[in-house]
């Protein structure tokens, strides 16, 4: 019995050192670093001085970051991270993980300022523009092969030649920006103001051309008896029209409203939610047309019968109402109101 006892203790304990020894391979498989297999980016395609350099790492089970940027500047142990240089030259960057597997990049820091004298194109343009007339742009630049032009009218580039031509629409103030080789680090700018365009008269008044008003003398009937209009004898064989009715002739009555404040309006449709009134009751003060629109809580739009169904039945408390009505004959043709529905105990916007 204590022998049986004895064995199965035996492989008990070495089951659980074999486990042990599987947890702690598979712990260290996927825990270990391939030294060789390091995965670390430097973003900066010009990388120059007082300018952000992003740099990050990738590489697989990696727990623990140390980078050295090679100017003296303090570590830096975040995954992903950024660094500025201040003075040009070729530096040494060497990243640690895991405490174990080092890895050296080298890159090289050209000063910002050399770059934005030598790099940076020249925007040549003439010095009068005027809105509405064709204007000529010119740059000057080394090794240039693509333009990217925004004359500072529109989203985006307007022009990819390298001697563009463009007409203005409007007057004021452009910042014309160009783009030499899909270079953004070297942005050429250039501030610039058209002109509003003169417009100038087609046919201005000539004095001379210009006929002066007769004497009263030349218009005056020659002296003599006075002769018979030969119109008169014709006229008389011509039919004559009946005479239209005008306005003075026919009454014309225009039907009216009858009157209703803003205070009896809202006690009527408080009565359409009682159930008590209905939309007809409204047609003498609508006109018949119980189809006006409705402003609802500043956001909706419906007709006046929408809105009768919508407060039929529900507690509601109105807190503004303006009515529309036609100065002449006093309907109401709109109204705006803003009210509050109660549902459990709250009032809300319905």
């Amino acid at each position: 019995m204590n022998k049986k006892n004895i064995d199965i203790r035996v492989i008990f304990f070495f089951v659980i050192l074999l486990l042990i020894g599987i947890i702690a391979f598979l712990i260290q498989f996927f825990n270990h670093v391939d030294c060789e297999d390091v995965r670390f980016y430097v973003l900066a395609e010009n990388p120059r001085t007082e300018e952000s350099i992003e740099f990050f790492d990738k590489t697989p089970n990696a727990k623990s970051w140390k980078w050295d940027f090679g100017d003296g500047s303090e570590a830096d142990v975040r995954k992903h991270t950024f660094h500025v240089y201040k003075k040009p030259g070729k530096y040494l960057i060497t990243l640690t993980i895991n405490g174990e597997c080092i890895h050296n990049k080298e890159i090289i820091i050209k000063d910002k300022y050399i770059t934005d004298k030598i790099g940076t194109p020249k925007i040549i343009v003439s010095k009068i523009i005027t809105a509405g007339q064709p204007t000529y742009f010119n740059s000057e630049s080394e090794d240039a092969k693509t333009w990217e032009w925004a004359f500072g009218e529109n989203k985006g580039i307007d022009d990819t030649s390298a001697n563009p031509v463009y007409t203005f629409s409007t007057p004021g103030e452009k910042t014309v920006t160009l783009v030499v080789n899909g270079n953004f680090g070297t942005v050429a700018k250039k501030i610039i103001y058209v002109h509003p365009r003169v417009i100038k008269k087609t046919n201005p008044l000539d004095i001379t051309s210009y006929e002066f008003e007769k004497k009263a003398e030349a218009f005056s009937l020659p002296r003599g008896a006075a002769k018979k209009d030969p119109l008169e004898d014709m006229l008389q064989y011509v039919p004559v029209a009946p005479k239209t009715k005008t306005q003075k002739d026919s009454i014309i009555q225009i039907k009216k409203a009858p009157k209703i404040s803003e205070d009896q309006f809202e006690i009527l449709l408080n009565k359409v939610a009682e159930g008590s009134k209905v939309k007809d009751d409204f047609s003498e003060f609508l006109c018949d047309d119980l189809d006006i629109p409705i402003v609802k809580n500043d956001s909706d739009l419906l007709t006046f019968s929408q809105l009768c169904a919508a407060i039929k039945g529900k507690k509601i408390r109105i807190e503004s109402i303006r009515l529309n009505k036609d100065k002449q004959n006093n309907c109401i043709k709109g109204l705006n109101i803003s009210y509050k529905v109660k549902k459990y105990l709250i009032w809300s916007k319905d």
